[in-house]
């Protein structure tokens, strides 16, 4: 798993790196070995609470999770998704956040 800078989340959320082999495993519903998937997370993401993360997913820059979603896939920069699976709804204003990324204005 890798966080960027200026990342926040909100409270209770998960992130889920690890899954059970169901399609090559030694037994049914599921076998005893492991699928591990990285998450990637990139610079000034918010996280609303509860949020889910599933491993293989890539949240890019400046995206905004809202508060219960789970997220698989990748989100794209400056999106703001929410749902399950989290889907883009709206997007950051793209000039405003420039301008305050180029005069290091970060909370």
């Amino acid at each position: 798993m890798r966080i960027g800078d200026n990342f926040h989340s909100g409270r209770g959320c998960l992130f889920i790196t690890s899954f059970h082999d169901y399609d090559r495993g030694d037994a049914i519903p599921y076998g005893r070995s492991y699928v591990h998937k990285a998450i990637i997370i990139e610079d000034n993401v918010w996280l609303g609470d509860r949020v889910i993360v599933l491993g293989g997913s890539v949240i890019r820059e400046g995206a905004i999770i809202q508060a219960g979603s789970v997220v698989i896939g990748e989100v794209p920069k400056c999106a703001i998704v929410g749902g399950h699976p989290a889907t883009p709804f709206k997007w950051r204003d793209m000039e405003h956040y420039e301008r305050l990324k180029a005069q290091g204005h970060f909370h």
